[in-house]
């Protein structure tokens, strides 16, 4: 079992990793780290779901976090991935409304849990911090608008094509994009048969290679230009 001032040392060594609370006041920082503790989540695990009441926030200290949006007929829609030092059901805390969205670990994760108190008594102790959150927050926010710009606007291979362009600059490294028909479904709104039928027929057209949860893409500007395909 971990000791009390193990956990705390643990969870101040990684908030001070991060950039958004790299710079706290010391005093703030130990505070902030005696109220937090890591939690496993284990993949395909529910933190909260959409309509809870905001009691935590939250830091991806390992593995990755979907931020899924439900609709009223019961469709689900991935609409953010939470990566190791990401922050998310903050907006909730600072608007003290019910969560917007639901979160789920999309692998085994670990995750720095904070408390909505002690939270909040750390944005208004470092007026900083709270600008850097109310940063993340709208870019976050434009973001989202312009991922319902595309859902409203564009038709489904278009959604599609804008999908996976931008996945391949996200794992630019890798060569590869890794993601499931399932996910890319989940993320453009789309049934799966639909995601499927696009992309075989782009695979015969050479315009990428598929297999096993992962996407190679190799006609950038045929993707790119069905992007511009909107809806009339």
């Amino acid at each position: 079992m971990v000791k009390q001032a193990d956990r705390v040392v643990a969870a101040l060594k990684f908030l001070n990793s991060i950039p958004l609370f790299s710079d706290l006041d010391e005093k703030s920082a130990n505070l902030l780290a005696r109220a937090c503790k890591f939690q496993s989540a284990a993949k395909g695990e529910i933190l909260f779901f959409q309509a809870d009441e905001s009691k935590f926030a939250y830091i991806v200290r390992s593995g990755e976090i979907s931020i899924v949006l439900s609709s009223p007929d019961g469709r689900d829609m991935v609409i953010n991935k939470m990566r190791p030092g990401d922050i998310f059901g903050e907006l909730g805390i600072l608007t003290a409304q019910p969560r917007s969205t639901s979160a789920m670990a999309r692998a085994d994760s670990e995750i720095l849990v904070i408390p909505a108190e002690a939270f909040l008594g750390i944005v208004e102790a470092e007026p900083s911090l709270a600008r850097r959150i109310l940063k993340i927050t709208a870019e976050r926010l434009q973001r989202s608008g312009e991922r319902e710009g595309a859902l409203a606007f564009l038709d489904a291979q278009a959604r599609l094509a804008r999908l996976l362009l931008e996945l391949e600059k996200e794992e630019k490294a890798k060569g590869y994009i890794t993601i499931s028909q399932d996910e890319l479904a989940h993320r453009t709104g789309l049934i799966r048969q639909t995601v499927a039928k696009a992309l075989g027929k782009w695979r015969r057209a050479g315009w990428l290679i598929t297999g096993r949860g992962r996407i190679l893409l190799l006609n950038h500007g045929a993707l790119a230009e069905l992007e511009k395909n909107l809806l009339i």
